[in-house]
């Protein structure tokens, strides 16, 4: 079985490792900085320094059996297009802003699997949302995670393990949700909470756009009434990014800027310790609470937010190459989820990489 990896940053580097240890794996990525690193440390990955809208790029998508997107949001959708037409499957995680439903019918033309948001939230959260409603009578799912430094580094208290620019686009796009049966539409790093959790202190969480297929009217969690996903982070920084949006340093004219800003006072250094938590509360309509909580740190030299987003889209990629999903068209993790035996699958091959995964009831 052949695999392209598109994208070479923390997450698709280490996405092309694992899946070297029992494929052929490729990488394209335009930084060959990023490509020698590969090499350095794993000869048998090919890589190819190539923007992804070279032609060379068609040619080498159609000689795999499965690609897998970690290209930044706003090339996603094109990307993805290109990946189908030449009739491969993919696992996605570049967190497109388009509707990825909207290319259903090309992935069933073309007799492709897709599996959009193949991460860790979305994507590992949906899974066990899947798996949640398949067995329970629930009310209201409540979504919360976020990767954070092990040390504080005030005043911001953070470290970014991605582009700055991305995580930006989570400050500032509304987030929906779902209340009572209702799609509603809220400012992002609203309804705050303070919570404590064991082993890390005092957390807060406040309001972002990431339930995305989980609003979907006609997909999986349709019939859960209330959905809402949060962000996690130190107290003190969304009242610091509220700021600075009122101070319009996240206008047009000025994002560029305050991106460049950011990343040197954000930057995640090699091999700083740093930890991802993701807790997942469900209340049923009896009004019994099912918990969730993932927790994974910095480990062998890659972040936890590289291993816990990456090792998913790995443990996604197995099932389809593995032919172990039959169908065809763009299938969400949440309905993955309903299949205790794909659900089992992922979440034993987490535990199996050192990721920590519990569930209280």
């Amino acid at each position: 079985m052949k695999i392209l990896v598109i994208g070479a940053g923390m997450i698709g580097s280490l996405i092309a490792d694992e899946l070297s240890k029992d494929y052929s794996v490729m990488v394209i990525d335009n930084d060959y900085k990023k490509l020698d690193n590969i090499n350095s440390r794993n000869n048998k990955i090919q890589c190819f320094n190539l923007d992804v809208k070279n032609d060379d790029v068609t040619s080498l998508v159609k000689n795999n059996n499965l690609a897998v997107n970690c290209l930044p949001g706003f090339m996603g959708f094109e990307m993805l297009k290109n990946i189908l037409r030449n009739k491969v499957s993919c696992i996605d995680i570049s967190f497109m802003p388009e509707n990825i439903m909207d290319l259903s019918g090309l992935a069933i033309s073309n007799d492709c699997v897709v599996i959009p948001d193949a991460g860790v939230a979305p994507g590992l959260s949906n899974l066990i949302a899947g798996k949640l409603v398949s067995n329970n009578d629930i009310n209201k799912i409540q979504i919360m995670v976020g990767g954070l430094p092990k040390e504080k580094n005030p005043p911001w208290n953070y470290k970014a393990p991605f582009s700055p620019i991305d995580v930006i686009e989570e400050y500032t796009r509304d987030a929906r949700v779902r209340v009572n049966g209702n799609l509603e539409i809220k400012p992002a790093l609203t309804e705050k909470l303070i919570f404590d959790v064991e082993g890390i202190g005092e957390l807060e969480a406040f309001l972002t756009d990431g339930l995305r297929t989980l609003l979907d009217e006609k997909g999986t969690l349709a019939e859960v009434p209330n959905l809402s996903e949060y962000t996690i982070r130190y107290p003190g920084h969304c009242d610091l990014v509220k700021k600075m949006i009122s101070d319009g340093k996240f206008s047009e004219q000025n994002i560029d800027s305050t991106c460049k800003e950011l990343f040197k006072i954000w930057k995640l250094e090699k091999g700083e310790e740093e930890f991802t938590f993701m807790l997942i509360v469900a209340t049923k309509k009896d009004g019994q609470e099912i918990s969730y909580t993932v927790f994974d740190k910095y480990t062998n030299g890659w972040s936890s937010m590289s291993r816990t987003t990456g090792l998913t889209a790995c443990a996604f990629s197995k099932l389809v190459l593995e032919k172990e999903i039959k169908e065809t068209g763009i299938i969400c993790p949440e309905r993955i989820g309903t299949e205790s035996r794909f659900h089992d699958f992922i979440i034993n091959y987490l535990k199996e990489k050192g990721i920590s995964i519990e569930v209280y009831n």
